[in-house]
């Protein structure tokens, strides 16, 4: 009698993987809807609330350094949890701030360093899953920008009918259901002890070389390349790029008089066109290569800023919403293949650390950049026309890179000097 299929185990962590991060990245992103409400409460100006930004990501940034070295040592399934444990503890102390250190504190460190278990862990965890589809898999991994469809109106709902504390307290709650999330995911074979033995999952996920070693460089032969660098100034410019519309965007439209719950149905559709942009850009970096699909979509999301700063009425509003989500939400899982590509999994936890380390600082810039220069000229073409800038910049140096073959033995393909 024919045995049934087996779903393979790896989807179970992706999609476990999306919810778990949706969630997180949904309550960190309505941050951006308690934005005025925290200011006007405590009469700072938006560049010292922005700065709460900044140290969010920088914050997330160093943890992720530290995630992908313990994710390599330990496995990813351990990170997560206890990063669970600390993103639920920081969300519910955000309703009992009183004081700036204290909004720097549970928003900018405890919050943040939660996140960051659900960045180097899980990709690095679908990446070793996952060799078919590989770009697939991370693109639905990687849509949690899609929480703010959720998120967005529901902290304006909770807002209107509890006050920002009160928000945060259900936020929290709902966090909570992060907890049994984490416990679903599962260690790749890759992740344990070395041996000369595969297991069937093989087949779909990285394979082990001869004597049950992973291939590909260190992270000394992988820092020394290229492309290593040109990755990481891309990613800087695009995070800086699009991370000043996620903190502001909401300000900026509600100062052009949109209603605030306008607003966020307009943060709501760019967060489902994210979803659908990394979906498409994962697919397509699949069929013509990561290098091509990834450029078009940095351009994609550079090139639509200045119309934000033109729109006025609602229907532009949602019809930028729609192309700037497409080019912002695809990038981000095509530089996990192009990792992989280039430097192979042997080292691929730490590389994602350091990788996720420069994200954050161009995300944490380039909020920051937003509020201090909303604070010097008092409205955002200056920041938004900058934002402009890096992301053109990104994608040029994308065009950049070596063209790659996808190998599914993983071997890496960038020569390195090892004297």
């Amino acid at each position: 009698m024919e045995q049934p299929r087996r779903v393979f185990y790896g989807w179970i962590i992706v999609f476990a993987g999306l919810v778990l991060s949706l969630i997180m990245y949904g309550i960190v992103e309505a941050f951006a809807v308690m934005f005025k409400p925290i200011t006007q409460e405590f009469h700072w100006d938006r560049g010292t609330v922005s700065a709460a930004s900044l140290v969010n990501w920088i914050s997330f940034g160093v943890a992720s350094l530290m995630c992908g070295a313990l994710s390599d040592r330990f496995g990813s399934r351990r990170v997560m949890v206890v990063g669970g444990v600390l993103f639920v503890a920081g969300t519910f102390l955000m309703s009992q701030i009183t004081a700036l250190w204290q909004l720097y504190l549970f928003f900018g460190v405890m919050i943040a360093a939660g996140r960051s278990a659900a960045g180097v862990p899980l990709t690095a965890l679908v990446t070793k899953w996952f060799t078919r589809h590989q770009g697939l898999a991370l693109a639905i991994a990687q849509s949690q920008n899609v929480g703010s469809a959720v998120f967005a109106p529901l902290s304006v709902a909770l807002l209107l009918h509890y006050g920002w504390r009160g928000a945060y307290i259900w936020l929290g709650a709902i966090a909570l259901l992060i907890l049994p999330l984490t416990l679903l995911m599962r260690d790749h074979e890759t992740s344990r002890t070395p041996t000369r033995s595969v297991s069937p999952a093989a087949e779909q996920g990285g394979r082990l070389s001869a004597y049950g070693q992973l291939p590909g460089l260190t992270l000394g032969q992988a820092v020394r390349t290229r492309e290593f660098w040109t990755l990481n100034l891309m990613v800087l410019g695009c995070c800086i790029c699009h991370s000043c519309i996620l903190l502001h965007g909401i300000n900026h439209m509600t100062d052009a008089g949109l209603a605030a719950s306008v607003a966020a149905r307009v943060v709501a559709v760019m967060s489902v066109c994210g979803m659908i942009g990394k979906i498409a850009n994962g697919v397509l970096a699949d069929k013509i290569g990561a290098k091509w699909a990834i450029a078009f979509f940095l351009a994609l999301q550079a090139l639509m800023i200045p119309f934000f700063l033109g729109a006025h009425h609602p229907v532009s509003f949602y019809s930028w919403a729609v192309l700037f989500g497409i080019g912002y939400g695809g990038p981000m899982p095509v530089y996990a293949m192009l990792f992989r590509e280039y430097f192979g999994l042997r080292s691929i936890g730490a590389l994602l650390g350091i990788f996720f380390m420069v994200a954050a600082v161009g995300m944490g810039s380039g909020g920051m950049m937003g509020g201090v220069l909303y604070t010097l000229f008092g409205d955002y073409v200056a920041p938004f026309l900058t934002s402009t800038s890096t992301g053109l910049f990104s994608a040029l140096l994308a065009l950049t890179l070596p063209t790659t073959k996808r190998d599914p033995a993983l071997t890496p393909r960038v020569a390195v000097q090892t004297s």
